[in-house]
């Protein structure tokens, strides 16, 4: 969080906005949310869990947008396409 959402003062990393004394406490822990589950989105991708991968991502995108998350969804969707294609394709000969 770069700034108050309430009052737009510059985030002080501290869960109570210095100017307005908005409690960001909630607003700090989906961040934490949203960062473990891209996380864990990445590491799916990594093990070539492309299913898992792209449910990981896509509840981190459901939380908070990160170019990160979303990079990780649409990897994870064109390999999960491109492994089905494959097995078809198998299927088929």
């Amino acid at each position: 969080m770069e700034r108050c959402p309430v009052c737009r003062a510059r985030f002080k990393e501290e869960p109570v906005c210095y100017r307005c004394g908005a409690d960001l406490e909630p607003l700090l822990a989906i961040e934490t949310e949203a960062a473990g589950l891209e996380k864990q989105a990445v590491t799916l991708l990594g093990a070539g869990q492309w299913l898992e991968a792209r449910r990981m991502a896509e509840q981190a995108l459901a939380l908070q947008y990160s170019p990160l998350a979303a990079a990780a969804r649409n990897f994870a969707r064109r390999e999960l396409i491109a492994s089905e294609t494959q097995r078809l394709e198998r299927l088929l000969r």
